[in-house]
């Protein structure tokens, strides 16, 4: 089994080429933000979705199945910590990976607690986007290696 299976990617067409992307999820209720997340990770040639809060992004991660969601901590309807919880406590997607962000107030503690609750890394905006994006392909870069180990 290859990489690209493992990454359950999506395959288009470029050219006279195929190109296979991974689906990132992006929840936030800040439609700068959103749009910033999605044109920066678009650069690095990933298919991005996007929610304005919580309850939409869970939908869309059953209905989507991404690789790796980008998980705001502060949302209107749903706090991004119970999105979170409410994601890994599905048997089929709990191993999606999760960045949670949040403003620049936050506390260590709510940090710690976004980590506790499953998030696999987390990022206090504003951010260093280079980082943010070498952090995010190194995720899915580890999931994927996880799956073809075990099949």
């Amino acid at each position: 089994m290859g990489l690209a299976y493992a990454l359950q990617e999506w395959p288009y067409e470029r050219g006279d080429q195929q190109v296979m992307t991974t689906r990132v999820l992006i929840i936030d209720d800040d439609a700068g933000m959103r749009e910033s997340l999605k044109d920066l990770l678009s650069l690095e040639e990933f298919e991005c979705e996007v929610a304005d809060t919580g309850k939409k992004g869970l939908a869309m991660f059953q209905l989507h199945k991404p690789q790796l969601v980008v998980l705001d901590a502060q949302l209107p309807d749903v706090s991004g910590f119970q999105v979170c919880q409410m994601m890994k406590k599905d048997p089929l997607l709990r191993r999606t990976p999760i960045v949670m962000v949040s403003g620049r107030f936050t506390e260590p503690q709510d940090r710690v607690q976004g980590l506790e609750l499953g998030a696999d890394d987390f990022f206090t905006k504003p951010f260093d986007p280079v980082l943010f994006v070498a952090r995010i392909k190194n995720l899915i870069r580890t999931v994927a290696q996880e799956k073809v180990v075990t099949h």
